[in-house]
């Protein structure tokens, strides 16, 4: 893309702007805000300290540079930004219109590490101007990140220092190099952030490779700003002019140490994002824990049939060293064939159903029509009518599941969603192809929040609210949401994430390789989503989780995946016809920071001939509850086991499956419920989230599983906002329904 760079004089914006060209951008123009009458402006968005030398950097790049005078102040300082009159942040857009008006650009490029205030409110302004944010250092490890620049030849000295541990008549002047030895120190020592993050310090660049002249300092003069016997503030006053650089033919060569969007996920390792969180283990260490760990799973393998992988035979768990996506062993026969014309019917159910803690559950939405516009709007006009009955708006949900007909149509569903949730920090979003009937275009789910009284709050007291993380910025941390649907939402201590899939966030492809590396890196993104959502929430903090995934092996190796990296977490597994960019696995999460008070169980009955394994957490305040039930002829419903031995096991499992009493049905559903509902004695009636997965070519109708969970929500106490789901095939052959349940009340 053609980009202009916001520059500032500081390292971080000239090393942003070497990632944009090692991913393949070019820089056009660059771009600065200036200070009117001052050397130094205490900005909450701009760096001014040095701004008498940008005007060198325009020839010393060969590039036009546009100024704009700092105008505004900080007038909106929330969480969110708005346009306003009088904001310093508006000075930003003018600047971008004018230069828009008069070059191609696309994008924009930005050196923001890990403040997200001038994240949001420079997307802001990109989404208003119909450019894309390209900020490759968005919360890179700082420590890492320095040695990176220094390493790749940004030569930058400290021009401002305003924090304890830095005083400005020793460290001002310095090289970034030479002072890097201290800051480490600094960090230990008082949690410095090495890139000066927090406003320890700011520097000025002198040269980089991207320059064709380097800058020398002529003149220095000290201005101490506020002399302090703990943290003086105090920055420096730049006469600089350009000289030639030393064999240079006008070229950019990039030195190897500026890394590209694939060397993030060669090991797919998180030690480059460690700064904010714990340092992942890679794959290559997951791997080697892994071959440890095989032969103590093999013996304990027949110890309990019902609730272990009974399936993984010694010579499957052998195959993990080197099996990717197949469905199959060889040899082996299985069955996921349907007909769209014997499909049962799928008839709409929609149910709306709150508590007293703010907290709706919505299913069983279903768009109505062969074209895929018309039944999107249909089901967005059901959800609304949904919303209004409880006296709730669209900007009060918090995610939304959509299992559409057809991908292929993916856009024309868009189109209609956009309009609907066209406002700012919308919920987060899922959405992949099931199979259904022709008149069908969508099913649709969701969770909506509000406070329903001031006494709603947090475990730091804090009063509870609809809190959502849209970094639609392009980096190497998680795939940017360029879309009407936000990475996560936070509630209280409660986090749900999108749909993330195996994309690499820099260049925003899908990720080479099969089920093993998408399963992996689609699992690095939700972890880093969970972090930045929530300071303490992590991949551990998964209390529920659905994996959709392309074919069944893909299912057995997700499940793998998650457990070899959390304590406990549950998974649903399906599998489905389609998912969004072609990818092979999407993962999306619910997550609790006080996963650590979660208690886990497994367990499971029979029910006339059917297995049923379920496996739950719930707090110890026994006010969130989850669980993932599956039901299985044969078999247990716990076996990795992909395929049938033979065409007729095939066929006995599809006649026991699709002639389920109604009888046996109930009882399964009154089970599952019971579970997820723990003894829970906190209100009258509680609402529970309950979706259920069915394979489309042999289990009940949906209006038998309708019937069952309203009668079993009746005898257990509970009112169940139900929304039944066909997909292809679930996690193993035998299995049939999949059941999630969901309880919050806190």
């Amino acid at each position: 893309m053609r980009a202009v760079a916001l520059i500032s004089g500081g390292k971080d914006s000239c090393y942003n702007m070497m990632q944009c060209v090692g991913a393949g951008h070019t820089i056009v123009a660059l771009a600065n805000l200036q200070p009117i009458h001052k050397d130094e402006l205490d900005s909450y968005m701009y760096q001014t300290v040095g701004h008498q030398g940008i005007n060198l950097y325009a020839e010393a790049m060969g590039l036009p540079l546009y100024r704009e005078e700092i105008s505004g102040v900080a007038i909106d300082q929330g969480r969110n930004y708005k346009p306003t009159d009088n904001d310093e942040v508006e000075d930003l857009y003018r600047l971008l219109f004018k230069i828009k008006g008069e070059l191609d650009i696309e994008a924009v490029a930005c050196g923001a590490i890990l403040s997200d205030y001038q994240r949001i409110r420079v997307e802001n302004v990109c989404q208003r101007l119909g450019l894309v944010s390209l900020a490759y250092l968005w919360r890179r490890n700082q420590k890492e990140l320095l040695q990176e620049m220094i390493a790749s030849g940004v030569e930058a000295i400290i021009i401002k220092v305003a924090a304890l541990g830095l005083d400005p008549r020793i460290h001002l002047g310095m090289t970034i190099k030479e002072i890097q030895p201290h800051l480490l120190v600094m960090q230990e020592k008082y949690g410095l952030n090495i890139c000066g993050e927090g406003g320890e310090y700011e520097t000025f660049t002198l040269d980089c490779p991207l320059f064709r002249k380097k800058l020398v300092i002529d003149e220095k003069e000290l201005v101490i700003h506020t002399e302090d016997h703990v943290a003086s503030v105090g920055y420096l006053n730049l006469k600089l002019h350009l000289e030639p650089k030393k064999n240079c033919d006008g070229t950019i060569k990039l030195p190897p140490t500026v890394k590209s969007s694939l060397d993030f996920i060669k090991d797919l390792n998180d030690t480059v994002f460690s700064d904010i969180s714990d340092i992942e283990l890679s794959e290559t260490e997951l791997e080697s824990f892994e071959k440890l760990e095989k032969e103590e799973k093999i013996k304990q393998n027949e110890l309990n049939p019902l609730l272990t992988y009974s399936g993984d035979s010694p010579a499957l768990l052998q195959s993990i060293d080197t099996a990717d996506s197949s469905d199959s062993i060889d040899g082996y026969y299985y069955d996921e064939m349907h007909d769209p014309d014997d499909m049962h019917p799928v008839l709409d159910h929609r149910s709306i159903y709150g508590n007293k803690h703010g907290w709706y559950f919505i299913g069983g939405i279903v768009g109505e029509g062969v074209d895929t516009a018309v039944a999107t709007a249909d089901a967005m006009k059901k959800l609304i009518s949904c919303l209004d009955s409880e006296g709730l708006t669209l900007p009060d949900i918090c995610s939304v599941n959509i299992y559409m007909r057809d991908m292929e149509q993916y856009a024309a569903l868009n189109a209609v969603y956009v309009e609907n949730f066209s406002f700012p920090n919308p919920p987060t979003r899922v959405c992949v192809q099931c199979p259904l009937p022709k008149n069908v275009g969508l099913i649709m789910d969701a969770v909506a929040y509000k406070p329903n009284n001031v006494k709603d709050q947090d475990s730091d007291g804090c009063s509870k609210e609809r809190v959502t993380m849209h970094v639609q910025g392009i980096s190497h941390w998680a795939p940017a949401n360029i879309g009407p649907y936000s990475q996560a939402v936070k509630v209280g201590e409660v986090v749900g994430t999108c749909g993330q899939i195996a994309l690499v966030p820099g260049c925003m492809r899908l990720a080479e390789g099969g089920a093993r590396t998408q399963c992996a890196l689609a699992l690095r993104h939700l972890t880093r989503v969970l972090r930045a959502a929530h300071a303490r929430a992590h991949i551990r903090s998964v209390v529920q989780s659905v994996c959709y995934v392309t074919s069944r092996g893909a299912a057995r190796e997700a499940r793998r995946q998650l457990e070899r990296r959390t304590a406990g977490a549950i998974v649903q597994c399906a599998v489905v016809e389609a998912l969004p960019r072609g990818a092979a696995v999407e993962w999306h999460a619910w997550a609790h920071s006080d996963n650590n008070r979660f208690e886990y169980e497994e367990t499971g009955c029979s029910v006339g001939d059917y297995k049923v394994a379920i496996t739950r957490r719930w707090n110890y305040e026994n006010t969130v509850a989850a669980i993932v039930c599956y039901v299985a002829t044969g078999s247990s419903p716990s076996t990795c086991q992909v395929s049938f031995p033979d065409a007729e096991a095939c066929a006995r499992h599809k006649r026991s499956a699709g002639g389920m009493s109604a009888a046996d049905l109930d009882d399964v559903l009154e089970y599952a419920l019971r579970k997820l509902l723990n003894d829970c004695t906190r209100d009258p009636l509680p609402a529970l989230y309950v979706r259920i997965f069915y394979q489309v070519w042999g289990a009940p109708s949906p209006a038998a599983l309708r019937r069952a969970a309203r009668a079993a929500g009746e005898r257990v106490g509970a009112r169940v906002a139900l929304c039944a789901v066909p997909v292809a095939a679930l996690h193993n052959a035998f299995t049939f329904l999949s059941i999630s349940g969901l309880r919050l009340q806190e």
